[in-house]
């Protein structure tokens, strides 16, 4: 009997914002300053929410599991200052997959945007979601 299992990566990885500089750390002596003046746009929760959410939501499509079909998919996305989603697209990966992958971001609920120096803005996010078929013995 065959049992599917679906892998996620949840490492965000090429993660910039639009007007986004490096963080810069003040004097240590400084506990305020000392805190990054950048923050990256996040699932709300973080990672062990964003695992959550993709166990409950992502779908292996039935086609490629017929196929056995199995890769790794990466999503590029726009995170808005409001934290909603838009301009979803798969960038690479198995085309059987892709659908699914940009429709579990499509259905997440909104995000916390990048914050640079107080102010809110959008931000461009990859996240690769890897899919695997494994064997019961």
């Amino acid at each position: 009997m065959k049992r599917i299992l679906i892998a996620l990566a949840v490492v965000f990885f090429a993660s910039a914002s639009a007007h986004a500089q490096q963080a810069i750390f003040a004097d240590s002596m400084d506990a305020k300053a000392t805190q990054p003046d950048t923050v990256e746009s996040s699932f709300p929760g973080g990672v062990p929410a964003w695992n959550k959410f993709l166990a409950h939501n992502l779908v292996y499509p039935d086609k490629a599991v017929r196929k056995r079909v199995d890769g790794t998919v990466v999503v590029q996305f726009i995170v808005d200052k409001d934290g909603s989603i838009y301009d979803i697209q798969a960038i690479s990966g198995p085309k059987l997959l892709q659908d699914a992958a940009m429709d579990v971001i499509r259905n997440s609920p909104k995000w916390k945007p990048a914050i640079v120096k107080s102010v809110k803005l959008k931000s461009y996010k990859k996240q690769p979601i890897t899919f695997k078929i494994v064997e019961d013995k």
